[in-house]
C-alpha cells in the first residue's frame, strides 16, 4: 500500500471519528452546549439567554457545600452555616420573584400602545439602588461565617482564594 493511500485512509477515520465524535455530543451533550446547538433567541440575547430559574440557588449552594466540606466543621459552625445556607436560599428566591414582577411590569407597559417610558426609567433606577445590598449581604454572611472559623480552617480558606485567583 502506498503512502499516499494510508493517508487518504487515514485521514477518513480520522474525519469519521471527528462525526462520530460530535453527532454524539451532540446526542448526550449538555443542553445549550455548543454541540446541542444553541438555545432559542440565543442570538438575539446574548452569551446568557434566559434565567437560571430556582435551580441557581441549588446550584450555589452545592457548589458551597463542596468547599465547605473539607474544612470539617464543629457542631457550632455547621449550625451557623446552615442558617447562613437558608438566608442565602431566602435571598435568592426573593431576588427571582421581584426579577419577576420586575419583567412582568416592564412587559405590561411595554405591552400598552402608548407605554411610559418615564415610569420605567425611574423602576429600573430604583432596582438599580437595591444592587448594592443584593451584593453586600452574601458578604457580610460570608465574613460572619469567617470568623467562626479556627486559624487552621481560615487558613485553608485562604489557601483556596489564592489558588483560584492564581496567587499559590
Amino acid at each position: 500500500m502506498t503512502k499516499r493511500k494510508k493517508m487518504i485512509i487515514g485521514a477518513l477515520i480520522l474525519t469519521l471519528a471527528v462525526v462520530v465524535g460530535i453527532g454524539a455530543a451532540t446526542v448526550c451533550g449538555p443542553k445549550g452546549s455548543w454541540a446541542r446547538g444553541f438555545p432559542s433567541g440565543f442570538h438575539s440575547m446574548g452569551w446568557h439567554p434566559g434565567s437560571h430559574g430556582e435551580d441557581i440557588a441549588d446550584f450555589i449552594l452545592w457548589k458551597m457545600d463542596r468547599h465547605v466540606k473539607g474544612l470539617y466543621l464543629n457542631d457550632a459552625q455547621k449550625k451557623e452555616y446552615e442558617e447562613s445556607k437558608e438566608e442565602i436560599r431566602a435571598g435568592i428566591a426573593e431576588a427571582i420573584e421581584r426579577k419577576k414582577d420586575f419583567h412582568r411590569i416592564v412587559h405590561e407597559e411595554m405591552d400598552k400602545e402608548n407605554p411610559d417610558i418615564n415610569a420605567l426609567a425611574g423602576l429600573m433606577k430604583e432596582r438599580a439602588q437595591n444592587i448594592p445590598d443584593m451584593v453586600s449581604k452574601p458578604i457580610d454572611l460570608f465574613v460572619n461565617f469567617y470568623k467562626l472559623l479556627d486559624e487552621n480552617q481560615k487558613a485553608q480558606v485562604i489557601e483556596m482564594f489564592r489558588a483560584r485567583t492564581g496567587r499559590v
